[in-house]
């Protein structure tokens, strides 16, 4: 019986140890596996050459107004692949010139360095540095977004009366409110909510599209707080819905320029405008967001399809050609979907175009 007992021990422990080890190679097959993954990841995102715009300048001097994005523009063809280029990794300023070299790796821009010394005198610049994009065109958009979903919709406060019993609110007038959010600024953006938002290709709602009012400031606590409109774009009534703005979120400055992380398809599902055109510089809502791994400055191609239409000589169907419309920039990414702005157009931009990653 002992050695029935050892025999079935040693087994045990060699089927074990078979185990163990089994696992310690499959734990190593996997690690293989995944540093090749990412290395054909790297290698596949850095094989997009980097081609200049004909005509390109050598040399260019950086302009107060201008936004990362122009520059871009006049050197590559791809603004996008910015980042790819510049060596310096600082902020650019109006006065900088800004030289073009053939590096080993391809083409490389750089600041040309010019000092200029006095032994009395000590010259402080005071200029801001030069955006990616002109932030006027987005500041509007940014204190809340313009299609919310239920977990945010579930934190808005909402408008009870006027103070006075108005039932209609304008500039100057006060109100109270319950359910009010935290605010560090104090201020808060009133809004109404509007139609929802379809993702057309899955059917799925995307959030709530929201009519902005105006602005309302805290001017005391309590069981009611009491808020007064500082702006209103529209008339404000009971029932109306407030959110904190975020002061942060309008020092909007910088974005790095680049491609998605994945190749990635969407649509342009809504606009700021109402109107089913859009044009460079507009706000457009994405059906892109962090599920998707979106990030702020990432630039998406607007691309649209060939659709059916009919010759008119020969009552036959035909395609209509299939091509790039632009470029667009998310600048504020939500779960579901994004704010972006269109920073190229060559003809107009149409709700429900097509965005994917560029080259993809």
């Amino acid at each position: 019986m002992k050695i029935s007992t050892l025999n079935v021990t040693i087994r045990s422990n060699d089927f074990s140890g078979n185990v163990r080890f089994g696992q310690r190679v499959w734990r190593a097959v996997v690690s293989v596996v995944s540093v090749f993954v990412l290395f054909s990841t790297a290698w596949a995102e850095s094989r997009i050459a980097v081609d200049l715009t004909e005509g390109f300048p050598r040399s260019y001097t950086v302009r107060e107004g201008d936004t990362l994005w122009d520059i871009a523009s006049q050197f590559l063809r791809r603004p996008w692949q910015w980042v790819e280029v510049w060596q310096e990794g600082d902020a650019l300023y109006p006065g900088d010139v800004l030289i073009i070299s053939a590096g080993k790796n391809g083409p490389r821009i750089k600041v040309l360095k010019v000092e200029k010394r006095g032994p009395r005198v000590r010259v402080i610049t005071t200029a801001q540095p030069v955006p990616t994009i002109a932030p006027d065109t987005v500041r509007p958009f940014l204190e809340g977004p313009m299609i919310m979903d239920p977990v945010e919709l579930s934190q808005a406060g909402q408008v009870v009366a006027g103070i006075r019993d108005n039932v209609v609110l304008g500039q100057h007038d006060r109100f109270f409110a319950a359910g009010l959010p935290t605010s560090a600024s104090g201020l808060y953006r009133v809004f109404r909510m509007a139609e929802s938002v379809i993702d057309p290709d899955t059917g799925e709602t995307l959030g709530s599209q929201t009519i902005d009012l105006g602005t309302a400031r805290l001017v005391s606590e309590g069981l009611m707080p009491t808020l007064e409109l500082v702006t209103s774009h529209r008339e404000v009534s009971r029932g109306d819905l407030l959110v904190a703005t975020n002061a942060e979120q309008n020092k909007l400055s910088h974005f790095t320029l680049r491609r998605p992380i994945q190749d990635v398809t969407g649509r342009i599902v809504s606009s700021t405008t109402g109107l089913g055109e859009f044009s460079r510089l507009d706000t457009v809502m994405l059906s892109l967001g962090k599920r998707d791994r979106l990030r702020e400055g990432d630039v998406l191609e607007i691309w649209r399809p060939g659709r059916s239409v009919t010759n008119p000589t020969t009552g036959t169907l035909v395609t209509t050609p299939s091509g790039s419309v632009g470029y667009v920039m998310a600048y504020r990414v939500y779960d579901k979907f994004s704010h972006g702005l269109i920073l190229e157009c060559r003809e107009p931009a149409q709700m429900y175009d097509y965005v994917r990653r560029p080259d993809a």
